[in-house]
């Protein structure tokens, strides 16, 4: 060994320096286009843990390896564990300067094993991952493939960046795929079918895949393959890569062939703290609806989350059933840049436009100037067909900011507010309405409402990982009975600017019935949802 290799105890150790010295010295921008971003050994080792023990003589994959730091780890925990005589490691990677590195670690991993008597076979492979591997969508892959080789375990910390659906990897992971993808999801559902019937896959992700329709056909997909046994929750997002700017909401995840009846769930802040995490054990089917076609995973954080989610889940029906229907926004700004108006002493017809910025928590601002955003949208034959008649709606933020505390934001608006036969609304906001009708005063103070509260939000989180609110994860939304919206919307119009404690309060006691739910740890503790 080298007398750099000389310090460290452990490939992994040595990993994570190479790491770290490649991340230092490339630019954040050559980061971002590849999807890099490079795993801590606390996560590494973490991730490691997670393996079960299987033979003496194992395969593992690992894609998109950067510099085969979860490798490392993998094979160290294993090796505590059982007594193993071969391993069989493939690696994937692109980048021609980090395999130049990734064969230092190699090299150091290799010498490390033999000293114990452990023969290690390594492959590199510097190709694409998922276009090597477009054989797993091949029909006869059902009655064995031989050009598909099936491995004991997969680890990964994927890339993560979205892609067309014209490239040639959503091109070939087509079944994965609706809209524009995010890679991450090709290299899971990949991994999922390249498993042992016994394997299992431990991944670092993005946890946008639990909902929305982008995601929608990977997750069928994933849950035919695959079960989840283990999902670990980092509640701190700024923690989470070493030397990277990183804002996303990431899990980690552990998953088998083999069908699993329960879901673990560990929570620490960061990955400082992951020998003390918070534990919580759930029935799969209390986080997985496998009846529903949205197939969405709920990732609780706590006992409350967990709580929120039976609330929801004793109700039967959602907006659709009261014939009140969620859109999103038809006004494209760019692509309706020759429509919109920022001078009113122009001689011709316009109508409100209404943006993001007019939306505050329960309250409709309009005007409300904000840079150069016009605030009106020509009313023409040719305007006509993203213009909306004036008339009550609900309208939602389609995104929230990372420093807000709601993810839903949303407020109430009514026909009377603007003079006008025809609005626009801006594309970055869902409204919700009643087709060929008209929502009742009552009925939009009571979804405002119910969208703003602290259930609402909390359930919301449960299944979405990130900043944006699509209109098709709300509508899956299971609404209490229409009556008691209707009832909770009555009592808000007769409050003169109610302030949010007194929003809670009453969808508490209107709710009361269903706001109260069996704690999950005792029989005669009761915990109640959604309180101020």
């Amino acid at each position: 060994m080298t007398k750099t290799e000389l310090k460290y105890r452990f490939p992994s150790e040595y990993a994570e320096k190479i790491g770290f010295e490649y991340s230092n010295s490339t630019s954040n921008e050559h980061k971002k286009e590849s999807g890099q971003f490079f795993t801590s050994k606390e996560i590494s080792d973490f991730m490691g843990n997670l393996a079960q023990p299987k033979s003496d003589k194992i395969s593992i994959l690992d894609p998109g390896c950067g510099t085969a730091i979860l490798s490392c780890s993998l094979i160290e925990k294993l090796i505590e564990k059982y007594s193993i005589q071969e391993i069989n490691l493939s690696l994937f990677e692109t980048d021609k300067i980090i395999i130049e590195e990734t064969e230092k670690v190699i090299s150091f991993l290799k010498r490390w094993l033999l000293e114990m008597g452990i023969k290690l076979n390594v492959k590199i492979e510097q190709t694409d991952f998922i276009l090597f591997n477009s054989d797993v969508f091949s029909n006869n892959i059902l009655f064995g493939n031989d050009a598909v080789q099936e491995y004991d375990y997969i680890i990964s910390n994927p890339p993560y960046f979205k892609i067309s659906k014209s490239d040639n990897r959503a091109q070939v992971a087509k079944e994965l795929v609706y809209g524009q993808p995010n890679i991450y999801s090709l290299f899971m559902g990949i991994s999922a079918k390249l498993l042992k019937p016994n394997g299992e896959l431990i991944f670092i992700t993005p946890r946008s895949f639990a909902a929305g329709n982008y995601f929608k056909a990977f997750r069928n997909s994933f849950f035919r393959n695959v079960s989840i046994s283990n999902i670990h929750i980092f509640e701190s997002r700024k923690k989470m890569f070493k030397n990277d700017n990183v804002l996303q909401e990431n899990i980690i995840i552990r998953a088998t062939k083999e069908k699993t009846s329960t879901i673990n769930i560990t929570v620490t802040e960061c990955a400082k703290d992951l020998n003390k995490p918070q534990k919580y054990n759930y029935k799969t089917e209390e986080l997985i609806d496998s009846n529903s076609k949205e197939n969405i995973l709920f990732i609780p954080s706590n006992s409350m989350e967990a709580n929120t989610i039976n609330v929801f889940r004793q109700w039967q029906n959602t907006l659709n059933d009261y014939n009140i229907q969620i859109s999103t926004g038809p006004v494209v700004a760019f692509r309706c840049n020759g429509f919109l108006i920022s001078d009113l002493a122009l001689k011709v017809s316009v109508a409100p436009l209404v943006w993001l910025h007019n939306i505050k928590e329960m309250e409709f601002v309009y005007p409300l100037k904000k840079g150069i955003k016009q605030s009106y949208i020509l009313d023409s034959e040719e305007s006509r067909k993203v213009l909306l008649k004036n008339k009550n709606y609900v309208l939602i933020r389609r995104f929230s900011s990372k420093d807000d505390k709601s993810r839903l934001v949303c407020c109430p608006y009514f026909a009377s507010y603007l003079k006008y036969k025809r609005i626009g609304i801006e594309n970055h906001i869902n409204y919700v309405y009643r087709p060929n009708g008209e929502l009742s005063e009552e009925e939009i103070w009571g979804i405002s409402a119910l969208f703003s509260s602290k259930l609402f939000d909390t359930y919301f989180r449960t299944f979405n990982g990130n900043t944006q609110v699509g209109a098709s994860e709300l509508k899956q939304i299971n609404m209490p009975p229409l009556e008691r919206i209707i009832m909770i919307g009555k009592i808000l119009k007769s409050t003169f600017k109610p302030t949010k404690i007194e929003i809670e309060n009453i969808i508490n006691n209107v709710l009361f019935e269903t706001a109260y739910v069996k704690n999950r740890r005792s029989t005669n503790n009761f915990e109640r949802v959604g309180t101020a």
